[in-house]
């Protein structure tokens, strides 16, 4: 079993040779490494090549710096490097992210002896005082198999709940196989993620039924930064700059209950940033105008402001 990390890199220059040097100190070596450079304007390019040359000199099979013409937003970058991964076994991380030392080891170790097609792995950003997961809180969604590994039997029921996350910090390894034809929603960067890694799970549980292999790794494995300028902590002036989330499209007119619950979970996220982001009450008013169909269709309520007025 052999691993392929892909890296999207867009104006990182300050964190992406960390990024890579967590690789470079891995007790297992990934036997891939692709970073691609999203037509980033700074020196982040050229601070990756010398990194994947460190990662070649340390015994790295292969490693490639893919560089975009266009910038196409980090969906597309990840499509662009999943698409040339060879290993049986892929991952992502982040430009300004870091792997705990055992992350490959203890990747491949859990995929390999419980034969799981999927592995939801745990993250912390200690600067802020989060992390992921929270046993006690889903404790009635996992079963446990070994030490800090737990199988999800219901990973498209667990997708829904408000402490679980599959996505967040590229949380998540699978084998390469069960991706089959999904990609990430290109031009999309409100919850892409969960979009496309609950499409693969969908896709898993199909084919293994009830007893779908797919795992949770309850270690902080991924040490994860929260920007300043990331989306999720960003201001937004003006509510039309709000995507709606690509599940709430895609799932609009399901009858599966858990892409329904999914979407409820997401949309209620969705709304409850709008309201807190935006600057004033006209800006609000206007977002729940455009949005006021889409939300109630997954029973998702209104302010109480906006419905009184």
């Amino acid at each position: 079993m052999s691993l392929s990390v892909v890296i999207p890199l867009y104006n990182k220059e300050d964190y992406i040779e960390e990024a890579l040097a967590s690789l470079a100190r891995q007790t297992h070596l990934p036997h891939e490494v692709i970073v691609v450079d999203d037509a980033s304007t700074d020196g982040g390019a050229a601070r990756a090549e010398n990194g994947l040359r460190c990662l070649a000199q340390r015994g790295v099979a292969r490693t490639e710096l893919l560089r975009l013409p266009v910038n196409g937003g980090p969906s597309a970058a990840r499509n662009r490097g999943l698409e040339r991964a060879a290993g049986t076994v892929l991952a992502f991380l982040d430009a300004d992210d870091r792997w705990r030392d055992d992350c490959c080891s203890e990747i491949l170790r859990c995929m390999q002896g419980h034969a799981l097609e999927l592995l939801v792995l745990g993250f912390d950003a200690p600067s802020h005082g989060d992390y992921f997961p929270d046993m006690d809180a889903l404790r009635d969604e996992v079963v446990p198999l070994e030490g800090a590994l737990h199988r999800l039997p219901r990973v498209t029921a667990s997708a829904s709940h408000l402490d679980f996350f599959m996505g967040r910090a590229s949380n998540v390894a699978v084998r390469r196989g069960a991706i089959g034809e999904e990609r990430f929603a290109e031009g999309r960067h409100v919850n892409e993620n969960i979009d496309f890694w609950y499409r693969v799970a969908k896709g898993i549980v199909k084919s293994g039924g009830a007893m779908a292999p797919v795992g949770l790794l309850a270690e902080p494995v991924i040490r994860y930064r929260i920007l300043p300028d990331s989306l999720s902590h960003r201001r937004c002036q003006d509510w039309r700059q709000l995507q709606i989330p690509p599940s709430l499209e895609r799932f609009r007119h399901s009858d599966d209950a858990d892409d329904r619950r999914l979407c409820r979970t997401l949309g209620r996220r969705w709304l409850t940033f709008a309201m807190e982001s935006l600057p004033d009450q006209a800006q609000r008013d206007a977002f729940c105008g455009a949005h006021g169909a889409l939300l109630a269709y997954f029973d998702i309520d209104l302010p109480l402001l906006w419905r009184a007025a």
